[in-house]
């Protein structure tokens, strides 16, 4: 993945914590930065620096995009996901 690359969020529900508000699942955006790697909070707190980590991507959708018509031409939502749930687009 790199930036400036389309993506879509995948359509999931994994269990506890996740960075996919609902509203941007299915999804697709344009990534415009690398946050850099994080733990997934569930399982660090389970098992401390054992814990997997994982590229979190800022992606930006249009507004259009999560809202439809009704939204401002301009507007532009940013959202720091991991990476697995992405998927190009």
């Amino acid at each position: 993945m790199n930036v400036g690359d389309r993506v879509r969020v995948r359509v999931m529900n994994p269990p506890g914590h996740n960075r996919a508000p609902s509203y941007v699942r299915g999804r697709c955006g344009v990534v415009v930065r690398s946050v850099g790697d994080g733990r997934f909070p569930d399982e660090a707190a389970a098992v401390g620096s054992d814990a997997r980590q994982e590229t979190i991507w800022t992606v930006a959708f249009a507004g259009t995009e999560l809202w439809g018509p009704d939204a401002g031409p301009r507007d532009v939502v940013h959202v720091d996901l991991f990476e697995t749930y992405l998927e190009g687009a």
